[in-house]
């Protein structure tokens, strides 16, 4: 979207004689228009930041950039720029202020902080912005016309003269697309210059008369040029060859004009505090509305602009060092809102505290209607009025149990829109429930997928059940296995697959009126371990037991194989027959590789011996703590001659 960046040239005499102001507060909102006194000694600029509700002034004699709400409140101040003039929001997003003090150019982001400062190597002084052709040019004030450089490492930040003016002031600028309209407002007879701003070289396509000209701003699709100034000038011109297109009635001392989107305009008069605004709705060439200066001094050059998409017009009068923000109306009502605040649920018997905020512009004084409503029925309660502050509050202590709701009703007038707003809360009693979740102390073998069992009792409203796994060991967070709505019976089950001894939570969140729980099992989980004989020649049974059979000249290596984790080792026993019993003869234990240990027997080995092996994992022995006890099954061999 065009943005008029413009104003008329920093006045030495200005800045000399500026004097300090105090900031009062401002008072409260009359009939449409409204008003908020401004802490600046100066004027510059005022650019409309839509997407982020902000506006930004400039006050060149303070050498500071204010920002403001659409109400006038301040929000932060820029301090140090000297002799600050031109706003340009660019099509990044980003505000850029013109400091010809500091022969800079400063950035501001979305929320209005300091970001970046462009300086010149030489004796430039920026004083109006215009971005066009994907690029930032700026007014110099001694009549020159500069790009801003940014990110250039071969040149300096700001390069003046890029092309020749017949300027002697810093020119007011506006753009649209590749096109920069310029003229010096100072001059009587100054030409209005379009330049084509495609390239680096900024080249006229046309250069006119059209008067003294204070003011000019594209509209949004660049077809029109609309220039503002006195002798009653007001009019739209083509970009092509600046022939006029229409003329308005706008009065005899225009100095300042803004354009919307959708082609309303509006055109200023610098010098009668009454119908200083005229407002022109698209195609017509006589004013639909016609605003007033409220509170003393009259408008200021430039000083119009547009909210981006709104219903509001902002402007800037002043008189001395005493300046003000004009918040004028729209052709349509002006937009309201209230917004409303209850707590989530009260415990029956307590105190409920609601809050109401009516947003700017709603004036104090107009009607309002709140009504409370619960079981029993509705009753009319709080303020009947908008308060002075915009504010309201209700204390409500609830007797019966179930919803009550409050609404909010402005009706409005003929200048502001209705708004309206209702919010509910839960009233009842607070009570605790059951929950249970089943399997604590089992034990399963690894790898097992095991359904768990959670019930639920009674809640006052919500029935979710969540059940979450949280294996032992620190390298497995803890995960939601199941989110679902309890059934008829307050049941919720989920299967997970064991691998590690594992604690299972059934959580209830609780809801208004009952209090959240948490169930825990806990699941003992073996490993999977077994061995196997490695050199053996064959096998078969002696009796009911299948052996490996072994020369007595081989030694055996039995290949361990578990679970892994990090650092666990396994525990490898062989035992001996001894003709009546099993007895204990060698034990080991083997650190694990990729989930494998490898031990041999050597020496000398007794033929016809029955022995057997078998591996096992040992809670806390092993190397770690994440399964429960597990012994492997035996594998049994004898050595043959």
């Amino acid at each position: 979207m065009p943005h008029r960046i413009t104003r008329a040239a920093l006045s030495a005499a200005l800045v000399a004689g500026s004097t300090v102001f105090a900031l009062s507060a401002p008072g409260p909102a009359s009939a449409v228009d409204l008003k908020a006194a401004l802490p600046i000694t100066s004027f510059g600029d005022i650019l409309v930041d839509g997407a982020n509700k902000r506006i930004y002034i400039t006050d060149p004699a303070a050498g500071k950039v204010i920002i403001t709400g659409y109400a006038g409140q301040v929000l932060s101040t820029a301090t140090g720029l000297t002799g600050v003039s031109g706003l340009l929001l660019a099509k990044d997003g980003d505000v850029y202020a013109a400091v010809p003090g500091l022969k800079a150019i400063t950035a501001f982001n979305e929320v209005g902080t300091r970001i970046a400062t462009y300086e010149a190597s030489t004796d430039v002084r920026p004083v109006t912005l215009a971005e066009a052709g994907g690029r930032l040019w700026f007014g110099e004030a001694d009549g020159g016309l500069g790009r801003l450089q940014r990110g250039g490492d071969d040149e300096p930040d700001l390069i003046p003269d890029v092309t020749t003016t017949t300027f002697d002031e810093a020119p007011a600028l506006s753009s649209a697309g590749t096109l920069v309209a310029a003229v010096d407002p100072s001059v009587t007879t100054a030409d209005v210059t379009v330049f084509d701003a495609s390239t680096t070289t900024p080249s006229a396509v046309v250069a006119k008369s059209l008067g003294r000209t204070r003011d000019l701003v594209f509209n949004a699709d660049g077809s029109r040029l609309l220039v503002a100034g006195p002798q009653s000038l007001a009019r739209a011109v083509k970009p092509a060859d600046l022939t006029t297109v229409q003329s308005y009635s706008a009065g005899a001392d225009g100095n300042a004009v803004a354009v919307k989107p959708d082609g309303t305009l509006a055109v200023g008069i610098g010098g009668t505090a009454g119908k200083a605004v005229s407002v022109f709705a698209p195609g017509s060439a006589t004013p639909t509305k016609q605003f007033t200066v409220q509170g003393g001094g009259t408008l200021q050059p430039g000083g119009l602009s547009w909210e981006p998409g709104g219903p509001r017009l902002f402007g800037v009068s002043g008189s001395g060092s005493s300046y003000t923000l004009q918040i004028f109306g729209d052709p349509s009502k002006l937009a309201t809102s209230v917004q409303l605040t209850v707590p989530a649920k009260v415990e029956l018997g307590r105190t409920a505290t609601i809050t109401g905020v009516f947003g700017a512009p709603v004036p104090a004084g107009l009607p309002v209607v709140i009504t409370r409503k619960d079981s029993a029925g509705s009753r009319r309660v709080g303020p009947q009025t908008v308060p002075a502050n915009g504010r309201f509050s209700i204390s409500d202590k609830p007797t019966r149990s179930g919803t009550v709701s409050y609404t909010v009703a402005l009706a409005g007038n003929a200048d502001y829109s209705p708004a309206n707003a209702t919010k509910s809360f839960q009233v009842g009693t607070i009570k605790a429930t059951t929950l249970t979740l089943d399997r604590n102390g089992s034990t399963f073998a690894a790898g097992s997928t095991v359904t768990f069992t959670a019930k639920l009792g009674a809640t006052s409203s919500n029935r979710s059940v969540e059940i979450w796994a949280d294996p032992y060991g620190s390298d497995q967070p803890n995960r939601l296995v199941r989110k679902a709505t309890a059934n008829s019976k307050g049941v919720v089950t989920a299967a997970f697959k064991l691998t590690r001894t594992t604690t299972m939570s059934a959580i209830f969140r609780g809801d208004n009126f009952t209090s959240a729980r948490t169930a825990r099992s806990t699941v003992a989980t073996k490993v999977s371990v077994s061995v196997a004989l490695d050199r053996h020649y064959g096998t078969g049974k002696l009796g009911s037991v299948s052996y490996h059979f072994l020369r007595s000249t081989v030694d055996p290596r039995f290949i361990t194989s578990m679970s892994p984790y990090p650092g666990r080792s396994a525990l490898l026993e062989i035992q001996y027959h001894d003709g009546k019993q099993w007895r204990p003869w060698k034990s080991a234990w083997s650190k694990l590789t990729d989930g494998k240990a490898y031990n041999g027997l050597t020496g000398t080995h007794t033929v016809g011996l029955k022995y057997r092996v078998r591996a096992s994992y040992v809670y806390g022995k092993s190397g770690d703590t994440v399964n429960t006890t597990t012994y492997g099954a035996y594998k049994y061999f004898t050595f043959t001659r």
